[in-house]
């Protein structure tokens, strides 16, 4: 918590809650603030006794000059057993989203448009090299997304890479969420950028090592949804007792009780976990998944489980309102990231997320790899930029954080790795991707349950 000294030496430490209510009265604002609406989901009587909170973004889209898109499409939601642990995940995905969507129209990002011939005797990324899709699925009916030829131009961004600090052209729509292809002066679309490997923090290595952490987690959970790897299902131990003392505490006894798996990364550190909550009696939603990362195991699971609940909070939310719109979800389609919750949620996809996370082996917490001895921040940053180098990967880094953004307190940081997976459109998976090898190969193409 954060501390004053005053002049006679006495330390004053401000609670979170106040520090948490008065950032929220600098940015929630119906006319000028970076979150307009500030709303929350109600929940079934045997749900997890959790706070789920989602926000939405100021008209990043005018900048943009998009339609106005429908409530909820950025994704902003917070949950928590406090309600400042709700607020504030729900303001630092605000703060995340804007920093992100403005990057491409705030002029400290300018984008290039060219061929990538013109960018020959410039530090590039070879876009052309870039093949996450198969022939077979570029050449099917409806699939959005199409390989780029040589003289085709496409909108460049600058990225710093991190092994060798050059300033490299990066293409604009893998890494830039706010990046809006030109197709009417003949920009292929390649592939879409996600948030993945974005983080807000106040304090700016926790910033980095959220974002670069996120990397290692949907490489590692996509990896073995589409590949061939198996999780492992992590049984209680003393290693996880202050975790099983909050579910206790927070998850009704007639409610789905969570279950945890180890998603192993192929070569990255960190444990990466899936908690899956499932609802008794196979009613909507039947099943929900959610993703955490830590350096310490017990933390990563936290996540987890904060994060199932709010995908369950989702898929309830939205499979109400396909409901009431007479909405279907055709489970060859999907290229958003709400349908495959919804997917997910119900009897058919159920048995999809049974069957994936069934193929796994067990394991108790006391019995799996130790926490590492130093959880600094800066020193966890220092170790995954290594790994990544260590392993062969190409890592690019940027600074995100607008002048509001600082204003607020905030450091928005941005990294980017072709070499691993990105959470794809769910009927879009990179089945080319040369990471897949890693985990066992690309084996299915049903939709992932991830939003």
């Amino acid at each position: 918590m954060p501390e004053l000294r005053t002049a006679s030496g006495l330390r004053l430490v401000e609670p979170p809650d106040v520090q948490t209510s008065r950032l929220r009265r600098r940015m929630h604002a119906p006319l000028c603030g970076l979150m307009p609406q500030l709303g929350f989901l109600t929940r079934p009587r045997y749900a997890p006794r959790l706070m789920v909170s989602g926000g939405d973004l100021t008209g990043v889209h005018v900048l943009r000059d998009q339609p106005r898109p429908k409530l909820g499409s950025y994704h902003i939601g917070g949950y928590g057993i406090r309600p400042h642990e709700s607020h504030i995940r729900t303001l630092g995905e605000v703060v995340e989203r804007y920093a992100g969507y403005v990057a491409a129209v705030s002029g400290a990002f300018p984008v290039r448009f060219a061929p990538e011939a013109d960018l020959a005797d410039e530090p590039h990324f070879p876009v052309g090299s870039y093949l996450p899709y198969t022939q077979e699925q570029l050449a099917s009916e409806g699939f959005p997304f199409r390989r780029p030829r040589p003289e085709e131009p496409l909108g460049w961004s600058r990225l710093t890479c991190l092994r060798d600090g050059t300033d490299t052209w990066v293409p604009a729509q893998l890494t830039t969420v706010g990046y809006v292809v030109r197709d009417a002066e003949g920009e292929p679309w390649v592939q879409p950028a996600v948030t993945t490997g974005t983080a807000a923090h106040t304090d700016p290595h926790k910033a980095a090592l959220g974002a670069l952490q996120e990397m290692v987690q949907i490489d590692a959970a996509v990896g073995h949804w589409y590949g061939g790897t198996r999780s492992v299902r992590i049984r209680p131990g003393a290693r996880s007792a202050a975790l099983l003392r909050i579910i206790a505490r927070h998850c009704h006894p007639l409610g789905g009780q969570p279950e945890f798996h180890l998603l192993p990364s192929a070569d990255l550190p960190g444990f990466t976990v899936a908690c899956l909550i499932r609802e008794p009696g196979g009613q909507i939603p039947a099943v929900a998944v959610g993703l955490g990362i830590d350096v310490r195991l017990e933390s990563a699971m936290y996540k987890a489980f904060l994060e199932g609940v709010g995908v369950r909070a989702l898929a309830t939310w939205t499979s109400v309102q396909d409901h009431t719109t007479g909405a279907a979800t055709d489970d060859e389609a999907i290229f958003d990231l709400e349908s495959n919750v919804v997917l997910a949620a119900s009897p058919k996809g159920a048995r999809v997320v049974e069957e994936r996370y069934g193929d796994c082996d067990e394991a108790s917490a006391d019995d799996l790899p130790p926490d590492p001895a130093d959880t600094d921040p800066e020193a966890c940053v220092r170790t995954l930029v290594r790994a990544f180098h260590d392993t062969g990967k190409r890592l690019y880094g940027g600074d995100l954080t607008t002048v509001d953004a600082a204003e607020l307190g905030f450091v928005v940081a941005r990294f980017w790795s072709p070499d691993l997976l990105t959470l794809p459109l769910p009927s879009a998976p990179t089945a080319a991707h040369p990471r897949f090898p890693a985990y066992g190969g690309f084996q299915r193409h049903a939709p992932h349950p991830f939003p």
